[in-house]
């Protein structure tokens, strides 16, 4: 039996601004993590599961990525390797991007703000999504398993980055997701942190809302009792060569540094060129390698939950 997948990646159009980066040529020494807003110091790895099984699905697993610029480059063998990373873990990839039309929502496409999630995540809306087909930047190397989409990923873009004077309005958001989530426990819900940008002006709260997402003790999902929601923090595999959310030695670990490799900038986009707010190339490589063993883990979590 073929499994259905789903991932919905964002990207914003604006540009930050900068001065030009090394991108990634320097290492920090191993550091650990603060992973949520409770207090722990920067610098202790939080193992947030244990045990878990990182192997690529048995049987195609079927996504669709929605994105934007950001998620155009991420996918691409020319630069992130996403697309062929999930074919190679047994993933055939569908794409939604700017100018995808529901049913209901003409051009929704174009709109996966933070702030647009609410407008997305119901039954008007979503079964459109469970059958898209469509490609846009990626070509599958390997066979459509045919059907609906069964996992959905979700991700804004660099500018939600930007979250004000005040975390609680996203905070609202995400919780308010975990109603419809509930209700559709045959699909597999993952949130991708948006990505930092390379100036941050709210650094340090976007910090404290990317732990918070992760964080499964005291966190987002610290009261959900389901197995069909978990978060990839994007965001902070983007902030520093030793920030990390994977899989190590069977356990989802969590590392934010305690030696920055640019300490004067901490909490935003290490990986950039100029002034270009799009992840380079090495960034996304990261990335790719550290989701898709946690992908594989989450998609056997949830499998099992429903066994």
């Amino acid at each position: 039996m073929a499994i259905m997948a789903l991932l919905i990646v964002s990207c914003g159009g604006s540009s930050g601004s900068g001065s030009a980066s090394d991108t990634g040529g320097n290492s920090a020494d191993d550091g650990t993590s603060d992973n949520s807003d409770d207090g722990a110091d920067s610098g202790d790895q939080v193992d947030l599961l244990t045990g878990v099984d990182a192997s690529a699905p048995a049987d195609t697993v079927k996504i669709c990525f929605i994105h934007h610029s950001t998620g155009s480059a991420w996918i691409q063998n020319d630069n992130g390797h996403l697309g062929a990373a999930l074919n190679d873990n047994n993933y055939y990839v569908t794409e939604i991007d700017y100018g995808w039309d529901a049913a209901a929502a003409p051009n929704i496409g174009d709109h996966t703000d933070t702030t647009d999630w609410p407008d997305w995540f119901n039954d008007d809306i979503m079964p459109d999504v469970y059958a898209n087909s469509a490609h846009y930047d990626y070509t599958n190397v390997i066979a459509d398993p045919g059907g609906d989409n069964q996992i959905i990923m979700f991700k804004s873009c660099y500018p939600n980055s930007e979250v004000g004077s005040s975390i609680a309005d996203e905070k609202a958001i995400y919780l308010g997701l975990l109603d419809y989530f509930a209700e559709h426990q045959d699909k597999l819900f993952i949130l991708v942190v948006p990505p930092p940008e390379i100036v941050i002006d709210s650094a340090a709260l976007t910090r404290e809302l990317a732990g918070w997402l992760v964080d499964m003790e005291a966190g987002w999902l610290a009261q959900y009792p389901y197995d069909n929601v978990f978060p990839f923090d994007y965001y902070n595999v983007l902030t520093d060569p030793e920030n990390h959310h994977r899989v190590e030695d069977g356990n989802v670990v969590h590392t934010v540094s305690s030696d920055p490799a640019d300490p004067d900038r901490p909490d935003e986009l290490y990986y950039y060129t100029g002034t270009n707010d799009h992840p380079t190339a090495e960034g996304h490589r990261k990335a790719t390698d550290e989701y898709l063993p946690l992908l594989n883990a989450y998609y056997h979590l949830w499998q099992a939950s429903r066994n």
